[in-house]
């Protein structure tokens, strides 16, 4: 079966780096430094996500986001915070719900949902960035991951590499109601 494996995203990629963990709330990754809006147990500094963040420029080798991009109003301020306060090489690793997902829709407090080429905007060399791009911040490189937290499976190998290979033809056609992922986890590099 591990022929038929999808790709996932390998989290020891992040194995002894200084990590920034936005919107943690109560489950902050062991030794990062947590913010969130909320002041619950295990975050390290509350601030508004909406706004600049209070972190020196480059400070951080990773920037974690685990189900937080789809709750920011301000998402393209923030794409720029996060950029700043990464190192040269640094990491941007996001998750967020895929847009057919129901976990998209349920939350009353998402202001967003998310396609494979959503960030695409951010992204050096990308169609999205090099024609209508929002800001001046650019991430070298994007690599995307779906369901990565999900049973492998022959149907999912397929569909992902499907998906990924025609991200419009997958998502504007029967195929994704089909087979609908569950999550995105997008990986931006400085």
């Amino acid at each position: 079966m591990a022929l038929f494996q999808h790709q996932i995203f390998d989290e020891r990629r992040m194995n002894g780096k200084k990590i920034l963990d936005i919107g943690c709330g109560r489950h902050k990754l062991p030794g990062a430094v947590g913010v969130d809006q909320l002041a619950v147990p295990g975050v390290d500094v509350v601030t508004d996500l909406n706004k600049a963040l209070p972190f020196k420029d480059g400070e951080f080798e990773v920037v974690h986001s685990n189900q937080v991009l789809e709750h920011i109003p301000n998402l393209i301020g923030l794409m720029e915070e996060m950029h700043r306060v990464l190192a040269p090489g640094g990491m941007l690793v996001a998750h967020v719900p895929y847009f057919r997902s129901s976990w998209a829709a349920i939350d009353p407090t998402h202001v967003r949902q998310f396609t494979i080429n959503s960030l695409d905007y951010f992204a050096q060399g990308t169609f999205m960035n090099e024609g209508y791009r929002f800001s001046d911040v650019r991430y070298s490189s994007i690599e995307i991951y779906l369901d990565g937290n999900y049973p492998k499976s022959i149907f999912r190998w397929f569909f992902t590499k499907l998906a990924l290979r025609f991200p419009n033809r997958f998502e504007n056609t029967f195929l994704s109601f089909l087979y609908p992922f569950q999550t995105l986890t997008f990986v931006l590099r400085k």
